[in-house]
């Protein structure tokens, strides 16, 4: 008989420090304008995920406030690996100039439900959900994760979340 792990939970705690580099105050450029354009409306691409058409948001794959601290080569190098649209392989080695090419954009929902609870910012900026907030191999497995299974808490922290804002007594009191 085989040894089997029964489903369980791995709490990770890690902590991040980055030193961004000095950059122009951010604004929305028209190179990103036009690439988000040409993304969400013109391509019609869902999020990347959860393949969701509502509240579509254009992440950068590269940092945008770090560009100034990259390679342009070795993003680009990169970008030949991580290329979810084909852009780069289009492009070939054309040089990538900016962060708000095309070939650096990804499409995520900026809400997602779990289980009919929201989460606010979903595969982009929500917690325990969201590129921004998990580790690449969690927020990668997201994508391919089988239906009705939830590997990460996102629903837990919505829920205790809207039970603030009602002042009613939260899952963990």
């Amino acid at each position: 008989m085989s040894n089997v792990e029964q489903t369980h939970e791995q709490a990770h705690s890690f902590r991040e420090v980055v030193e961004f580099p000095g950059h122009e105050a951010r604004t929305e450029s028209s190179e990103f304008r036009k690439n988000k354009r040409v993304l969400v409306k013109q391509l019609d691409l869902p999020c990347w995920i959860c393949g969701s058409r509502d509240s579509r948001e254009v992440h950068h794959l590269h940092e945008w406030s770090l560009w100034p601290a990259l390679d342009p080569e070795k993003v680009l190098d990169t970008l030949h690996v991580f290329d979810p649209y084909g852009f780069t392989h289009k492009m070939g080695e054309q040089p990538i100039e900016s962060p708000d090419d095309i070939r650096n954009l990804l499409v995520l929902c900026g809400h997602h439900e779990v289980g009919g609870v929201p989460v606010p910012g979903g595969h982009h900026r929500g917690v325990d959900l969201g590129v921004h907030d998990l580790t690449m191999p969690t927020w990668l497995a997201l994508k391919s994760v089988k239906p009705g299974i939830e590997i990460t808490k996102a629903i837990g922290h919505a829920q205790d979340e809207d039970h603030k804002l009602r002042g009613t007594k939260s899952t963990k009191e």
